[in-house]
């Protein structure tokens, strides 16, 4: 069963789930999470408003090679289109907004900043975890950090079906792991997350109350894999279409990211070189937005 962290626990208690949960799924919930139950309300009206638009209103604000933020319905994971349409926005930068629907831009802005703070206290509590000061990476996570929100729409039918689009795969998102240090994910009603869990594909179902965390790359580099990003994918919306909103929380980019010393010793050397998480998100990028070649993943900086 996914484990459940309370915030409102003892910090021992909060310290030693988080320990456990990232140890053996890399996946947890958690409640008392802090962020208002009408700030939910109003992203989730607001994600399922613009995704009703009709197709040319929501391209009218799409990404560019240029400008990786706004809308977007053709991204690859693992080289397959996912069966989705999203629109991202990252604080900061310049984020083409639409004219509708009403508190779109002020919703978005505001739920951003909720889940950075959230997503900043869950990693205080995985640097204790690991036996390091609750602040060790929170240099990484201030001004200029290159987090960002992604609203999520899994439809039950493909609008690009009949154009020049690549084919989708079977999934609304193929297997992978998350590139950052945390998400934050925020989840409908309708299940459709799945976590690979002793080699089996286990159901994530959304709990009430809660929102759904997992851990990053980053996070895993920096554990020397005492944490592990877990692979997970979500199926393809049949019958019923999905919403989510994830909040990727991502270092700045000058960070250079290698496993925390606290995790390094002559029995447990570290397990991987020094990653420059700008260059390492830039690569990953590119093969979200089209198939460039094979996405980079941090095995290839294995020690």
């Amino acid at each position: 069963m996914v484990p459940v962290l309370d915030l409102n626990s003892s910090q021992d208690k909060k310290t030693g789930l988080i320990a456990d949960a990232c140890t053996h799924w890399g996946l947890f919930h958690v409640a008392n999470h802090g962020i208002e139950a009408g700030l939910i309300e109003s992203l989730h009206a607001c994600s399922q408003n613009f995704f009703s638009l009709a197709v040319p209103a929501k391209q009218a604000v799409s990404r560019t090679m240029d400008n990786p933020f706004g809308y977007y319905d053709r991204e690859l994971t693992k080289n397959l289109r996912d069966r989705k349409e999203i629109f991202d926005y990252a604080p900061n930068q310049l984020t083409p907004w639409p004219d509708s629907p009403a508190g779109f831009r002020t919703a978005l802005e505001l739920y951003a900043l909720a889940c950075h703070h959230l997503a900043a206290q869950l990693v205080s509590l995985c640097c204790q975890a690991l036996g390091a000061e609750q602040d060790t990476l929170t240099q990484h996570f201030q001004s200029g950090h290159t987090s960002f929100l992604r609203l999520n729409h899994y439809p039950c039918s493909d609008h690009l079906a009949a154009t020049e689009a690549p084919p989708t795969g079977p999934y609304g998102i193929s297997q992978h792991s998350d590139a950052g240090a945390i998400t934050v994910l925020l989840q409908d009603t309708v299940s459709g997350l799945q976590v690979l869990k002793d080699d089996k594909w286990q159901d994530v179902h959304p709990l009430a109350d809660t929102l759904t965390i997992n851990i990053g790359d980053m996070l895993q580099v920096w554990s020397n894999d005492r944490f592990r990003a877990p692979l997970h994918r979500v199926r393809a919306s049949e019958g019923h279409a999905r919403y989510s909103a994830a909040y990727f929380l991502n270092p700045d980019n000058q960070t250079v990211v290698a496993p925390l010393t606290e995790t390094v010793s002559s029995s447990t050397p570290a397990r991987y070189r020094a990653i420059a998480w700008a260059e390492f998100r830039r690569l990953r990028a590119m093969g979200d937005y089209g198939d460039y070649g094979e996405e980079v993943q941090i095995s290839q900086f294995r020690a």
